[in-house]
């Protein structure tokens, strides 16, 4: 049960407070997310770093968000333009998302109309359904962005699993817009009842100036030039230590790797902890895969773990092949990034993998079926091969810049969000893909 004491005595103690940017008379759009930084959950990062590019354009962002952590303040400017206000919402995860959409909606009705036109989320669940119709019902457009394509049906049984599809699909007309960042995404969406009215494909942008091909000499970040060799060749991965990502297989297929290439070294960045579980179960699952990982690991030789890094571009950029064994993903940033670098891609074909989108019929990135045998033979082939890897680079650049570049993305949302808050001959950059 939630606790009611809980979420009353914040509502008492949260001032209702004018965010210094909202005077300006522009499109004004808040943001729920269940975790926000310094947690670096997939989504909230994307659009922490969209938020500089959105206000040129006109558009203000602010966030609603859990307090995760109690040493965080219930109010903060982040990056000079972004008003954060986290909830208190307790530490159980089934009852988070719930009490944050209830404070979300209760803090939004003391606010006002202006201050948001438009309310987005990653969430679509039936239990916060309420909570979003009284947010519509003050006025504002609804969005729903979608992060991951998850399996369209599930339940116990086949009518178990037909009544869930059909709830699924009657919650989801709640949203003025449904965001998808790639034609894939889009498909499921429409299986789920997403009419195309209200579907949008808008691609997550890539900053191209900051992940780009490193100058050369390329300067390693301190870190790996303590650990590393001048002339190790690097298979890096960039992710989650968490189980869809795959990581397992790397590490199983990483002895023939490391045999045939006595100069290859395998860096895996990517935070343990992972605080956006869902269920206790789900941490539990995450802590046992995660001590099997770290079983694995301490046994292979050159094998390198280290914790997310907020120079993150310089690891790419000191790589020679970039890795990604994920089963199930929306549009990785992580592999965009790496593409946007420069540098030779292997990835599984994930459930939601953009077939056609990133190039691999024409080889420009290396799709490897699932077996570690598989991922070795390729990892060591790609090793061996630098005219190769310098033609799936340089064409993996291309591809971000021509279809993914930051630019692009920001234009088609602030385009979305002017036509949802009905502000009408504003000039816009970019050009949106719905």
């Amino acid at each position: 049960m939630i606790n009611a004491n809980l979420a009353r005595t914040h509502r008492e103690r949260l001032p209702v407070v004018p965010f210094s940017a909202m005077s300006d008379p522009k499109i004004n759009v808040c943001q729920i997310f269940p975790h926000y930084a310094p947690v670096l959950a997939g989504a909230a990062e994307r659009f922490r770093r969209y938020s500089p590019g959105l206000r040129k354009l006109g558009v203000q962002t602010s966030v609603i968000t859990s307090r995760s952590d109690p040493a965080l303040p219930v109010q903060e400017r982040m990056d000079d333009c972004v008003d954060v206000t986290r909830m208190e919402t307790g530490s159980v995860p089934r009852e988070r998302d719930l009490l944050l959409f209830q404070e979300t909606e209760r803090y939004l009705a003391a606010q006002g109309k202006d201050r948001a036109q438009v309310v987005q989320t990653i969430k679509m669940d039936r239990r916060i359904f309420h909570s979003l119709w009284r947010i519509k019902r003050q006025g504002r457009a609804l969005i729903f962005v979608s992060t991951m394509v998850e399996p369209e049906t599930w339940g116990r049984t086949a009518l178990h699993r037909w009544v869930n599809l059909q709830l699924q699909m009657w919650f989801q007309r709640i949203f003025d817009a449904v965001v998808v960042g790639s034609p894939a995404m889009a498909a499921a969406q429409r299986r789920m009842g997403v009419s195309p009215r209200r579907l949008h494909v808008i691609s997550h942008g890539v900053n191209i100036e900051r992940f780009q091909p490193a100058p050369w000499p390329a300067a390693w970040p301190e870190l790996a030039s303590a650990v590393l060799p001048s002339n190790a060749k690097i298979c890096l991965y960039v992710g989650h230590l968490i189980p869809r990502k795959g990581v397992s297989t790397l590490l199983q297929a990483w002895p023939e790797v490391a045999a045939k290439h006595p100069d290859a070294w395998l860096i895996l960045v990517g935070s343990v902890y992972r605080p956006t579980v869902s269920s206790e179960k789900e941490r539990s699952e995450i802590e046992t895969y995660q001590a099997g990982l770290f079983r694995d690991l301490a046994s292979l030789p050159r094998v390198l773990h280290i914790t997310q890094q907020p120079d993150i571009q310089r690891w790419y950029q000191m790589a020679d092949i970039f890795v990604f064994p994920s089963t199930q993903e929306g549009f990785p940033n992580a592999l965009l990034e790496a593409m946007g670098t420069g540098l030779p891609c292997l990835t599984r074909r994930f459930m939601g993998f953009p077939d056609g989108q990133l190039g691999e019929k024409e080889g420009v990135i290396r799709v490897v079926d699932d077996p570690a045998p598989a991922w070795s033979a390729a990892m060591t082939e790609v090793l061996s091969n630098a005219s190769m890897r310098n033609n799936m680079g340089r064409d993996a650049r291309d591809i971000i810049v021509r279809n993914h570049a930051l630019d692009k993305t920001l234009g088609a949302y602030a385009s979305l969000y002017r036509r949802l808050a009905g502000v009408k001959n504003l000039t816009t950059h970019g050009k949106s893909s719905y």
